[in-house]
């Protein structure tokens, strides 16, 4: 869904189920309603996953998601871990914000 424009540039809102086999260092997403990606605005993830827009990345109109989990007890502190090689996330919604032709 378009939801703003800059110039001949489109912002654009794209909601898309997560990877069924997530891979390290990030998961592929396509984004058939752009030729190109020009900026990643913003990511989130459904499920209380963390997909942060500054490890993602982009190539033509194909986004790379890395995946996040606070994988520790809730009484515990630790930093976040990248989701394990695999793990089936199709059951999340990814929502991309992006600048894009």
């Amino acid at each position: 869904m378009i939801i703003g424009r800059l110039g001949d540039l489109v912002i654009h809102e794209i909601e898309k189920p997560g990877p069924s086999s997530y891979a390290t260092g990030g998961s592929d997403i396509t984004i058939e309603e752009v030729s190109e990606v020009i900026s990643i605005l913003s990511v989130s993830i459904t499920g209380g996953y963390y997909a942060p827009a500054a490890d993602a990345s982009a190539s033509g109109n194909t986004v790379k998601v890395k995946v996040y989990e606070f994988n520790y007890p809730a009484t515990a502190a630790g930093a976040a871990t990248e989701v394990a090689a695999g793990t089936d996330l199709s059951g999340e919604t990814v929502k991309l914000v992006i600048l894009a032709k």
